[in-house]
């Protein structure tokens, strides 16, 4: 009886860690196809030379922000609608704030517990970063900050 036991435990455990490992895999598919797919036209249209890394961007507009080397050797990120084909935009890395200055801008006027992610993307307004973060009393906060001069575009707190 005590083997039965053991083996019933023993198979509901590795049941539990398969589907969970499946899950987990299939849950990233569509991010990784969508950045694979990003990449591959952002490099087959010559927009960048060679790239360094690619996120996803969930604003109005779902969009993959590639960063990379453009002909020139400049660093640059191009935004790739992920509903449209029609074309990308793109800006210099060195016409904007850094991630880095852009969670400095936040430290200025908010208490940031810990920086969950930086990410650029595009808006109707023009190119942000969106810091996400959680503060002292463990709240969610979005704050939007313009890529081209630092100021604040919006405020999403104590979610």
């Amino acid at each position: 009886m005590v083997n039965w036991i053991k083996f019933i435990v023993v198979f509901l455990l590795a049941l539990t860690s398969v589907i969970t490992v499946t899950v987990l895999y299939n849950a990233g598919k569509p991010l990784s196809t969508a950045n694979k797919t990003a990449i591959e036209s952002v490099l087959s249209s010559g927009q960048l030379a060679s790239v360094s890394s690619a996120e996803s961007f969930n604003g109005t507009v779902p969009m993959v922000t590639v960063f990379g080397l453009d002909g020139d050797g400049e660093k640059t990120a191009v935004f790739v609608d992920q509903q449209s084909e029609d074309g990308f935009e793109e800006v210099k890395l060195a016409d904007g704030i850094s991630a880095e200055q852009a969670v400095a801008n936040v430290k200025q006027e908010l208490t940031i517990k810990k920086v969950l992610h930086v990410t650029l993307g595009l808006e109707a307004e023009g190119p942000v970063w969106e810091v996400a973060f959680t503060s002292d009393n463990d709240k969610l906060n979005y704050v939007y900050v313009f890529f081209d001069n630092g100021q604040w575009w919006k405020r999403i707190l104590n979610l």
